[in-house]
Order: C-alpha cells, then sequence, then structure tokens
C-alpha cells in the first residue's frame, strides 16, 4: 500500500484490518519504529497507542468511519512520542491506511506547538488566517505593488478517484515542496483549501510575476512518483496585482480567483492576469445565449484543411453565434459561459449533427471529404457521450470513417479507463480522434501510443512563433520539426493550425507536416462557400 511519494513524506505507513491488526509497514515506519531486523511486526496497532490515548482514537474512528485523524501517542522502542495520525479506509477490502507524522518536537516546545495552529495540518504551508495576516501587514506597509497568485491543480480529482485520499494527500505535500523551492521561504504561501494554492509575492514587475508563473506551472508539471504509476498534473493560475486590481484582502483574493478561472478556459495558456472584464460579465449575455438556443440563433462555419499541395481535403466544424441583440458574439466569450450555463453537452450534440449532416451534402460532391468537429471537455465526461456519438452517425448515415472528433490534451486527463472505453468504441465504428492543441497541456505522451488516436494538430502559437526573433524562431522550428517526428514515429498524421504566411507553409511542407489550415489558404467560410470550393479543386466526384 505504501508508495515512494509516501514513504518520502510520511514518517509511517501502516496497512491494517478491521481489528486493526498490523498487515503491512513501510521500511522507514520500521527504521522510525526502531523494530530490529530479525524481529516480526507488531501484532496489533492498538498495542502501540499510549493508553491514554487508547478512547481517543477509538472515538475518532468510530465517530468517521472512512476518514478520522487525531493527534496520539505511541510506544516507539523504550519511549513514547506524539504523532498526527490519519486514517483512511479501503473499502473493498475492509483495512486502514494509517499515516504517520511524527510531531513530538512540537508538543516539546509548546511555543511551536502553539505555530502548528498558524499552519496547514497536511502540507505545513501557512493557514489561511496567517496568509491573509501576511496580506493585510502589507497593505499597511506602503509597499508600491505586489502580486496575490491562485493556483488550482488541473486534474487533481482524477487522483483521488483512482488511487485514493492517501496518495492524493501525498501529492499536496509534494505540490507544496515543489511551490516552495521556487518562490522560497521569504514568500507567504498556503494551501487555501483542497488543491489550490495562494501565493504572495513582493517587489516584482508583471514580466517577473509571469515568469515565476511559468516556473511554478513547471515544478507542476514533472512527474509524480504515485503508485502503481507516474500522475501527470497541470496547473491554472490566477493572478491580481495591488493596487489596480484590489485595495483589500478579500478584493485580491476574489479578483485572482476570477482570473483563475479564466485561464482554466484559455487553449494555449495557464496564467492569466486579472482584468476588469472578468469582472463585469454581462449577465444580459447569459440570458442571451438561453433565447439563442431557443431562437436558432447559433450555426457553423469550416474552417478548410488542405493536403500539402493546396488540395481542399477536408473542413473544421467551428461554432458561431449572431445575436440578435448583440450581433457577431466571439467563441471566446460565448463558450465560457455555455460551458458554465451547463449547455455545453446539448450544443456540442446540436453541433455534431449539423456537422454530419452537412458532411452528408459536400459527399454528394467529394466522397472522401473529412469533417473534424470540436468536443469539450464537458462534452466529453457527460454520461452516453460515445452513443450520442454513434447516434448523430446513425441519424445521417454519413461514412463514420470520414468524421474525427477532436478533444484537447486536458480532456485525456480525465478518468483514464473511462476515457480509453469511451476512445475505443468510437474507433471500433470507424470514428477517428485527433489531438488539438498540441503540445500546450502537461499530459503524459505516454497517452499517444495507449489510445486510439489518428493525429495531432499543432497549435497555432508554435506556428506563429516560428516567424519570431531569429534566436527564438530557431527553437520553435527545432520544436514543430519534433513534433512532426514523433508523430510519424508512431503513425500519426499532423495538422497545422493557424498558418499565415507563406514562410510558414514552406516549412511545414519541407518538414513533413500532412494537413494545412489557416489564413493563408482559407479563412473559416460558410457551407456553400465550401462546395464552391471542392467544385474548384477539380476532386469532385462525377
Amino acid at each position: 500500500m505504501s508508495s515512494p511519494t509516501l514513504d518520502r513524506v510520511l514518517d509511517a505507513v501502516f496497512r491494517v484490518d478491521r481489528t486493526f491488526d498490523v498487515k503491512f509497514i513501510s521500511e522507514p515506519g520500521k527504521h522510525w519504529l526502531e523494530v530490529a531486523p530479525d524481529a516480526g511486526l507488531p501484532k496489533n496497532f492498538v498495542e502501540l497507542l499510549h493508553p491514554a490515548d487508547l478512547e481517543q482514537f477509538k472515538s475518532a474512528c468510530k465517530t468517521t468511519p472512512d476518514f478520522f485523524s487525531c493527534d496520539v501517542r505511541l510506544i516507539k522502542g523504550v519511549g513514547e512520542c506524539w504523532v498526527n495520525l490519519r486514517a483512511y479506509r479501503l473499502t473493498a477490502v475492509d483495512q486502514y491506511v494509517l499515516c504517520v507524522i511524527d510531531i513530538s518536537a512540537w508538543r516539546r516546545d509548546e511555543s511551536v506547538y502553539r505555530l502548528a495552529t498558524e499552519h496547514d495540518e497536511l502540507t505545513g504551508l501557512a493557514s489561511r488566517s496567517a496568509f491573509k495576516n501576511a496580506v493585510e501587514i502589507q497593505l499597511r506597509s506602503g509597499v508600491p505593488t505586489f502580486f496575490v497568485f491562485l493556483l488550482d491543480l488541473d486534474g487533481f480529482k482524477n487522483v483521488n478517484d483512482a488511487l485514493g485520499h492517501a496518495e492524493g494527500d501525498a501529492v499536496l505535500i509534494e505540490t507544496a515542496k515543489r511551490l516552495r523551492s521556487v518562490v522560497g521561504p521569504e514568500s507567504a504561501l498556503t494551501r487555501l483549501g483542497g488543491d489550490e494554492f495562494v501565493l504572495l509575492l513582493n517587489g516584482a514587475s508583471v514580466e517577473a510575476a509571469k515568469e515565476v508563473a511559468k516556473t511554478l506551472l513547471q515544478a507542476v508539471a514533472r512527474p509524480y512518483d504515485t503508485h502503481p504509476h507516474d500522475t501527470y498534473l497541470g496547473a491554472s493560475i490566477g493572478i491580481a496585482r495591488f493596487p489596480g486590481h484590489g485595495a483589500d484582502y478579500g478584493s485580491l483574493l476574489k479578483n485572482a480567483d476570477n482570473a483563475m478561472h479564466q485561464a482554466k478556459r484559455m487553449a494555449t495558456s495557464r496564467v492569466c492576469i486579472f482584468s476588469a472584464a472578468q469582472d463585469n460579465t454581462d449577465f444580459s449575455i447569459r440570458a442571451a445565449v438561453h433565447k439563442a438556443i431557443h431562437e436558432g440563433e447559433f450555426y457553423l462555419e469550416y474552417q478548410p484543411q488542405f493536403d500539402i499541395n493546396r488540395q481542399l481535403v477536408g473542413a473544421e466544424a467551428l461554432m458561431r453565434w449572431f445575436s440578435s441583440d448583440y450581433g457577431q458574439v466571439s467563441p471566446v466569450k460565448f463558450i465560457p459561459i455555455v460551458e458554465e450555463a451547463g449547455l455545453m453537452p446539448f450544443l456540442g450534440q446540436w453541433a455534431l449533427r449539423y456537422a454530419c449532416h452537412q458532411l452528408k451534402q459536400f459527399h454528394a460532391l467529394m466522397p472522401n471529404f473529412v469533417m473534424s468537429v470540436n468536443v469539450s471537455p464537458v462534452q466529453f465526461g457527460g454520461d452516453g457521450f460515445d452513443q450520442h456519438v454513434l447516434d448523430a452517425i446513425a441519424e445521417t448515415g454519413v461514412d463514420s470513417t470520414k468524421v474525427i472528433l477532436e478533444i484537447t490534451e486536458s480532456t485525456l486527463m480525465q478518468s483514464q479507463e473511462r476515457t480509453e472505453l469511451a476512445l475505443t468504441k468510437l474507433c471500433n465504428h470507424g470514428i477517428r480522434f485527433s489531438i488539438d492543441d498540441f503540445g500546450t497541456g502537461f499530459s503524459s505522451l505516454a497517452y499517444l501510443t495507449r489510445l486510439p488516436v489518428s493525429s495531432i494538430k499543432i497549435d497555432k502559437a508554435f506556428v506563429s512563433a516560428m516567424e519570431n526573433l531569429p534566436s527564438a524562431s530557431s527553437t520553435n522550428r527545432k520544436l514543430v520539426t519534433a513534433m512532426i517526428s514523433l508523430a510519424h514515429s508512431i503513425d500519426l498524421s499532423v495538422v497545422a493550425e493557424g498558418v499565415e504566411t507563406e514562410t510558414e507553409f514552406d516549412f511545414l511542407r519541407q518538414s513533413g507536416c500532412n494537413l494545412i489550415q489557416g489564413y493563408l489558404l482559407s479563412r473559416p467560410i460558410s457551407a456553400a462557400t465550401v462546395l464552391q470550393l471542392m467544385k474548384q479543386s477539380g476532386a469532385v466526384a462525377t
């Protein structure tokens, strides 16, 4: 039951049955307990408890049997020591994992013990109240500026669901260590709750704050050594700056939280500086979304895709909204509102069905035309997603092998078993999958070989960066070349999006990129214009 991560952060890990008979002790735990090499395991965990703390232990267990935490004394060697004990029930085998941290030093020095109440019990970081005090001290000190960061782990819920809360706690402890190593001991840092962390950063420019945020993301992106396999997480960071984004603790924290949620919605970045626009969401637009669905104001445009010879081969379906009240509304604005309102599964199903109906018409002129449709993480994670896709295929009678569903790396960070089952089921019906915005996420590249993916899409940020300053463009060209080579080495095709110049096109062609989309060859267009392009391409069926 123990793992490399747990062994590093805990003094001992026990596994016991329902009567607390000891089944296992971690190797570090044996050394900590001072168990002789030739001695057997203690027979029962209760025998290790100080008699005066036995009732407290039993009471904690009865009060919350699935998880409990208490401070008790254990008999260790010829003496005793205070420990913080966190117990997690393993329902499937009716056993407990007991995680032990030695707190004897705190108890021996009452001043240190009192200080412990000002720290997060799990990670040892400053408590919320201590962090609030640190911010308020800065507010009174007269410093010209400082920043409040709010960092939220992406994919952490899956760790708890798949590996259990003990491993989840170990990941949080490791995350705290990584963040502290980046910002140093002088910066106020705490776990706000769950998988959220907040940081106070002093005396930095906006550019410097962004660099710190980038380093924090890189620290989180390193694999976590969990059992039975490594875990990969990402993070989203929101930043609020004093005085421009708030003059008190509450305002700064709220605006950092708003920026963090905005960062989660961004496709190519996980860091967002607060802006007033985030705090002034037009609630009338939220109401207009419901009206738009009722009155059919949403529609699709199509971003043509071309092969390396500039021949039309397919298109990506893009959702658009022309509001009777607000005119053309950008997807950047309405998609987050749709997702927050819980309407994305409905609109996603509509877009897929509409795209399939249109594809059927396209096939009358060009039978090999391929349609790509975006799938949001919310839509993919919904119940019955795979069946909704199959129903749309059956309803329209379209060739399923000409349908590609575009999913992001963050979607793959959801429940791995459920994701793999859904992808496999759809692939068995001929439907293909492409990884959208490839390279902007933090998931393991192992999914490229494990999951039934047929292609990757190089994000436009990498394509446009190839024409930056000479030193930067050289690095980005190497990066794009590496992505293409990686994909081809495992028999995946490559689509480059956002291609806007002949220089970009020529480089991608020479690097072996398979398909191109972007303003250089065509902007998003209507279905009628796609039909015109088909007729002009000379590949129309006769």
